[in-house]
Parts: C-alpha cells; structure tokens; sequence
C-alpha cells in the first residue's frame, strides 16, 4: 500500500483498514477453533481428495502432512472455505 499513511510503529490506521476489508470482501477464519468446529466437513473434504484420517497408515503418519492437507482445504474453493468465511 503505498500512499497509505503508516504510524511510526507500521500499524495501518483504522480507517484504511476498514477499507481494505469491504474491497477485499470476507475474511476466513482459520483458527484451530473454526476449523475443528467444522470437522465434519474437514473429514469429508479430505475423504473426497483420498485421504481417510481413520486409516491406520495415516493414523501412523507424520501430522504435517495432514495439516498441510487441512490448509489446502482452507486454500482451495470447498466447503469448509465457505463456512469458515466472516461476513
């Protein structure tokens, strides 16, 4: 953002960002939290992309990768992206 008023500390004033939140729409919210509120959907997304969390090879497996699989979720256009969308 250039142009953009900054405080000495880098905080962006509130009003700007306030305008960069309607322009850039909804935020997600990628908490641990959110997303294992909705570990329903967490569970059949992955499913849909081939990985069962209930297989005993990926119960036996590094966590990083199952992470990484629950990113991608969040990164891709699923249903777990839309309700983890604030409005």
């Amino acid at each position: 953002m250039t142009g953009v008023p900054i405080y000495a500390d880098y905080r962006v004033p509130p009003e700007v960002q306030a305008k960069t939140a309607q322009a850039d729409g909804p935020t997600l919210d990628t908490s641990w939290l959110a997303i294992v509120s909705h570990w329903r959907l967490v569970v059949a997304e992955l499913l849909t992309r081939g990985i069962d969390l209930h297989r005993r090879d990926v119960l036996d497996g590094p966590w990083l990768s199952v992470r990484a699989a629950i990113f991608d979720l969040i990164d891709s256009p699923t249903r777990l992206r839309e309700v983890l969308k604030r409005r």
